[in-house]
């Protein structure tokens, strides 16, 4: 039998944040709940999200374990966005380094030159 939360209940998400939902198969029916209902568009992106770095033990309370939130656009200088273009977007299929080639060109020719410290 698995546990429901309603991930839309405040109270049950604290519960959830506060540990009250624990262990491995809590966890994982948690996780599976949570796809679920962002899947279904139950849950917005940022609210899955959110959701996902509770349950990774992230909070908003210690800097070193911050909630991690990917950067999605590549335009962080035009006045406004059209979000139907897809060129606003950055290539998630790249690292953060390699968006142009430019940057791609530094990040690979520093991969190349890396010295392992053990081996000077």
């Amino acid at each position: 039998e698995g546990v429901t939360v309603d991930l839309t209940d405040p109270t049950q998400t604290s519960e959830l944040a506060a540990g009250k939902w624990t262990g491995r198969a809590s966890a994982k029916t948690l996780l599976k709940n949570l796809r679920r209902r962002w899947e279904h568009r139950k849950i917005s992106n940022l609210q899955y999200l959110i959701h996902l770095n509770t349950l990774a033990g992230r909070s908003y309370n210690d800097l070193t374990q911050y909630p991690v939130f990917p950067w999605v656009l590549s335009d962080y200088t035009s006045e406004t966005l059209d979000l139907s273009d897809p060129s606003v977007y950055r290539d998630l299929s790249k690292p953060m380094g390699a968006q142009d080639p430019k940057r791609a060109e530094q990040y690979k020719k520093r991969f190349v030159e890396w010295v392992e410290p053990d081996e000077e």
